[in-house]
């Protein structure tokens, strides 16, 4: 472990360890971004995973679909303004496959982590024990790297999606092949958060090591499915994917979470649908430039046009996910008053003046505010706050 953070520590060479306290309200979107995402990455490092050796000699398991067998976790980061910043961590294999040989008695498997590429055996096994040692060792090393966070805010880490599922291509005798969405683990969701005053206390000495995990607060949540998040989510799902015309539609799934300590997280991914447009990026634009000539003023009309259209349909999908939050949050019930509803959105692309992700947060008592007449919707939409990265 200290291994693996020695080498993660130059991916933090560029943070400013400026004190919390100096920082107003006011958020410096692109440095929480950087500071996200590099603790995507560490966290990504941490909990890297492979199916077990004993597996993978006797030739039960192998990885379809990836570059390498030791694969990153998808970890995805987000802001919440009042609450502090939370990181869920997929469970192995989420975005892999694996093909397991079938023996008659059973198809189970089991991962293990893999630090730097060495072997995954049973003395790194994945448990609720040392996913939630890992998180806290992250937090401690981590956790007080984040800036510009208020002292009674929180840093969060959330392992395992109610939500996640792997793909599986069971091998039967006689050659047929199945396959099957499964989850395989049998641990619960985790989530370990800390608040900054803790974390800036224990940086600076003022809090030993012992009191830091006793305050760290721990929760899990059974593996089991909420049927209000699940329609919500099918809400999402087919209001993006039904734009007509140009405009953002979401790409792949929507993944929920729910947490009793936070409320209701989903989080998906968008993509313009003139994605393949010779303005997409860069590159094409000088690669078509080589094939068709050059003529700047009806080049430069042209793309002033193709960026009025990203940015219109930027903000009709900022717009659209607003009221949708609005208009179908109420129906999910599973959130309580004191909650949040967060919407985390990565937009697929490089688009100039674009936001690489969008996150969009309502506390539930505004929806219930809404409900009872307190509040007009006008007035709701105006408290849904929107974070762009």
């Amino acid at each position: 472990m200290k291994k693996l953070y020695k080498y993660l520590l130059i991916g933090l060479l560029s943070i400013t360890f400026t004190p919390i306290s100096s920082f107003s309200q006011n958020i410096d979107s692109n440095r929480m971004n950087r500071d996200i995402n590099i603790m995507e990455n560490i966290l990504g490092e941490l909990f890297r995973a492979a199916p077990s050796t004993s597996d993978i000699n006797d030739g039960r398991v192998t990885v379809i679909g990836a570059s390498s067998m030791y694969r990153t976790n998808s970890v995805r980061g987000a802001y919440l303004k009042d609450f502090g910043v939370i990181f869920m961590v997929s469970k192995p294999a989420s975005r892999g496959a694996l093909r397991i040989s079938q023996d008659g008695n059973s198809n189970s498997y089991s991962f293990y982590y893999n630090n730097n590429g060495e072997s995954s055996d049973e003395s790194a096994a994945i448990d609720q024990e040392s996913v939630t040692n890992r998180i806290i060792e992250f937090l401690k090393d981590y956790g007080s790297t984040i800036g510009q966070l208020k002292n009674d805010e929180k840093v969060m880490v959330i392992y395992g999606s109610n939500s996640g599922s792997e793909m599986v291509f069971a091998t039967f005798p006689g050659g047929q092949n199945r396959v099957s969405q499964e989850r395989k683990s049998s641990l619960p969701v985790i989530s370990v958060s800390a608040k900054v005053s803790d974390l800036m206390d224990y940086r600076s000495g003022k809090l030993s090591a012992t009191d830091f995990d006793e305050r760290a607060e721990t929760a899990t949540s059974e593996d089991k499915e909420y049927l209000d998040l699940k329609v919500m989510s099918n809400i999402f799902e087919t209001a993006l994917r039904d734009q007509e015309g140009a405009s953002f539609r979401i790409f792949g799934g929507i993944n929920h979470i729910m947490l009793d300590n936070f409320g209701a997280l989903f989080s998906f991914d968008v993509r313009h649908n003139s994605e393949n447009s010779r303005w997409a990026s860069n590159l094409t634009r000088e690669f078509s430039r080589m094939q068709n000539g050059f003529d700047k003023e009806k080049e430069d009309e042209e793309y002033g046009d193709y960026l009025e259209k990203i940015t219109a349909s930027f903000e009709s999908l900022k717009t659209n996910l607003k009221e949708y939050i609005v208009d179908y949050g109420r129906t999910v019930k599973s959130v309580s008053s004191d909650q949040f509803m967060l919407l985390s959105v990565d937009v697929n692309g490089r688009y100039e003046n674009i936001p690489g992700r969008i996150d969009i947060q309502v506390k539930k008592s505004v929806l219930e505010q809404l409900d009872k007449g307190s509040i007009s919707r006008d007035q709701a939409l105006e408290r849904v706050v929107i974070t762009e990265y």
